[in-house]
């Protein structure tokens, strides 16, 4: 006989069902515990940064000047307005002197460190037919090219900044396609070919002579008797030598035998005679 138990249908435990009222709970515990740890990281998590992170002030890029296209139009150094200078300075540099406004028309310093005034506008006259020079020196650059009696001859004085920023366009490009690159191109480019707004031919002041038996521009003009000559005689004139050989880390260009700059017979026998940049005469004089 079969034991009755066996036949009789087992009773199943039933299962605890989670109320809602708990999962409700818990979520509201969650998203109240994930507010407090983010509103302690937003107080106290700068607290955690290196010294370097909160030493060092944010970096300011200046704009980059752009080349591309066969046509390219890079945007020059923008440079103060005061109808007082023609210079409105870059950041000041303990290497390099940084001229205070009011400088007189001879003695403007322009160079990376101290841009010429956009709105500045020599007055100009025109020498040999196509070349525009500062009327209040013309007849000193008429002087000068005469005294050297065929030694040398204008080849370049007055620019415009659209002039002066396709030259240096031109050098960058000329860099590039030896295959420098660019950041590299534009800065080996701003020392043969100043970048607009920082070269002194934009002052009317600057010239550049060619020699005599020369086609082009050479920094072997150093050994010609045309050289010396310039050296000897230039100053009385009212010009100087404005990039000599060993002064390229005061006038940031590269040595220039052919580039000469009006600044009046009396600054330019003084700084030739003791072999002085215009930069180093008008800092120490405080002009």
């Amino acid at each position: 006989m079969k034991n009755n138990t066996e036949n009789t249908p087992q009773k199943r435990k039933p299962k605890k069902r989670i109320k809602a009222g708990c999962l409700i709970f818990a979520a509201v515990l969650l998203i109240t515990a994930t507010a407090i740890i983010a509103l302690l990281f937003r107080l106290f998590g700068d607290y955690y940064l290196s010294t370097s992170d909160v030493s060092q002030p944010p970096s300011t890029k200046s704009p980059n000047t752009t080349l591309t296209g066969s046509n390219p139009n890079p945007t020059p150094p923008q440079s103060g307005s005061s109808s007082e200078s023609t210079t409105g300075t870059t950041k000041a540099n303990a290497n390099h002197y940084i001229q205070p406004a009011g400088a007189e028309w001879n003695l403007k310093l322009i160079n990376k460190w101290n841009l010429i005034d956009t709105s500045y506008q020599p007055p100009l006259a025109t020498y040999a037919g196509s070349y525009k020079f500062d009327s209040r020196a013309i007849d000193k650059l008429r002087a000068l090219v005469n005294a050297s009696n065929g030694r040398i001859r204008v080849t370049s004085a007055y620019r415009t900044a659209d002039v002066q920023n396709n030259l240096y366009v031109k050098e960058v490009n000329s860099l590039i396609n030896k295959g420098i690159p660019r950041s590299k191109a534009e800065e080996e480019a701003a020392e043969a070919v100043a970048r607009p707004g920082t070269s002194e031919h934009q002052l009317g002041l600057a010239v550049d002579f060619l020699f005599k038996g020369y086609s082009s521009l050479l920094t072997e003009y150093e050994n010609t008797e045309t050289y010396r000559w310039m050296l000897d005689n230039c100053a009385k004139y009212g010009f100087i030598l404005r990039y000599p050989k060993d002064k390229t880390d005061i006038t940031g260009v590269m040595f220039e035998p052919w580039h000469f700059r009006y600044v009046g017979e009396q600054a330019a026998q003084e700084m030739m005679s003791r072999g002085l940049t215009l930069e180093e005469y008008l800092q120490e004089k405080g002009k």
